[in-house]
């Protein structure tokens, strides 16, 4: 039996949602550009999820910080709505068992998406 590309792409972006949304609610994940510098200077692990249309100088400060993976994905207003906040530039995502699912349901996304995970360092 063979699975519709665009209903698995929906399921994925549903579940990335719920990541999202379970892991602000649970205070796990770290949303903006200080928060996310705090965590970065605290030498804590993980990746950042950006937003595609993040001001360039934003992108370059943080990842002149950091040097681990990073995905762009959704716009700021976009994952703004999945926490309920108005606009979110980015994400930081530690790596837990959590921040592995997530990372790994965005991989598979980007993949059906057609976009590369070119993102990663």
């Amino acid at each position: 039996m063979k699975i519709d590309p665009e209903r698995l792409r929906d399921q994925l972006r549903k579940q990335i949602v719920n990541l999202i949304q379970i892991g602000w609610r649970g205070r796990i994940i770290s949303i903006g550009y200080d928060q996310a510098e705090k965590e970065i200077n605290k030498g804590r692990k993980g990746f950042l999820i950006l937003a595609t249309d993040v001001a360039e100088r934003t992108k370059r400060n943080i990842l002149r910080l950091f040097k681990g993976d990073y995905f762009e994905i959704f716009t700021k207003e976009e994952l703004g709505s999945f926490i309920g906040k108005k606009n979110v530039g980015l994400i930081f995502v530690p790596e837990t068992k959590f921040g592995l699912k997530l990372k790994s349901l965005i991989k598979q996304f980007l993949d059906l998406e057609g976009g590369s995970v070119n993102c990663q360092r």
